[in-house]
């Protein structure tokens, strides 16, 4: 089955592995095992995080093709399929490039004096 890239992949089967690890097959047939570890964040994550055999019971959601638990937390198959990493990973991981030493600030004349601000009585 193939699927143009406007498709939507979903989540067919999920199989827990070890640790946060699980075995998924997406609906175009493909298969990976995904660490779920950075996908683990938040309150609605913290319950799987501290409780292995909540994880475990990870299933499909048949109407969103999602990965989902008991609890109410899931995970968008996009996600998985295109190994997106959440926002917050980004986040963290975030470098900020050095500022270049060489830019000059170029100022302008006003073209009307400004007045002084008044201090309030």
């Amino acid at each position: 089955m193939t699927h143009s890239k406007y498709e939507l992949i979903g989540v067919r089967a999920v199989k827990p592995l070890t640790g946060f690890t699980v075995h998924v097959v997406f609906t175009d047939d493909s298969e990976r095992e995904l660490d779920l570890t950075s996908h683990l964040w938040g309150p609605v994550f913290e319950p799987l995080r501290n409780d292995p055999q909540l994880f475990a019971q990870v299933y499909v959601d048949p109407i969103g093709q999602t990965l989902a638990w008991p609890n109410g937390a899931d995970i968008a198959p996009e996600t998985l399929y295109y190994e997106g990493n959440p926002p917050w990973v980004k986040e963290k991981r975030h470098v900020r490039s050095p500022r270049k030493t060489t830019a000059r600030r170029v100022t302008r004349p006003s073209a009307k004096p400004r007045k002084p601000l008044r201090a309030r009585a």
